[in-house]
């Protein structure tokens, strides 16, 4: 699987940049080489709100729109039962997709790495993290509702296959000149 890091030029993603000191503001988790359909809290238009659980599309919506952006590409090997368990958490989340909402007090406590768990809310981050640990195990550097994108970085196996903008990994990929392996097979 692959996780997406970017930083786009909105009021929220400089906020953020400014408080921790990172170069990517925002999470998103991929299940193919083609970044056609990432799992990530965020906007559901172009506008702030609505906000929740969407899936993203370096092609389409926001990521279109900021696709001068910065973003990193990071593979992570999980073994074939974590990666099924991931699958379950993320059918639980889709089951219930229309409850989900965006975190915004839990992103902001986020940036002071105070503690706090909403039954529906969950901000970018917080979901990755949500899905690797509570998915497919993994131990993670902090609790899921502190976890901040460039935490991620500090977990084992984590390999870095892209960093540069969005739209060039779009191109990228769309040409065939970036290929992403995935299941022993390149995708």
């Amino acid at each position: 699987l692959f996780l997406f890091l970017s930083s786009t030029k909105t009021h929220v993603s400089k906020t953020v940049r400014f408080f921790t000191r990172s170069k990517t503001t925002h999470s998103a988790l991929c299940l193919n080489g083609k970044f056609d359909k990432m799992y990530s809290f965020g906007r559901k238009t172009l506008k702030l709100f609505p906000a929740g659980l969407v899936h993203e599309n370096i092609r389409e919506n926001m990521l279109r729109v900021q696709n001068s952006c910065y973003c990193e590409v990071y593979r992570l090997e999980i073994s074939d039962e974590a990666y099924q368990n991931l699958l379950k958490e993320i059918e639980k989340y889709e089951a219930e997709i229309d409850k989900y909402k965006y975190a915004l007090l839990g992103a902001w406590l986020c940036l002071f790495r105070i503690k706090k768990t909403f039954k529906y809310k969950r901000f970018c981050s917080q979901f990755v993290a949500n899905l690797l640990h509570d998915g497919a195990g993994l131990e993670l550097p902090h609790h899921t509702s502190k976890m901040r994108p460039k935490d991620f970085l500090n977990l084992p196996n984590l390999e870095k296959v892209y960093s540069g903008t969005i739209k060039d990994l779009e191109l990228g990929i769309d040409s065939g000149k970036l290929r992403f392996k995935t299941d022993e097979k390149d995708v």
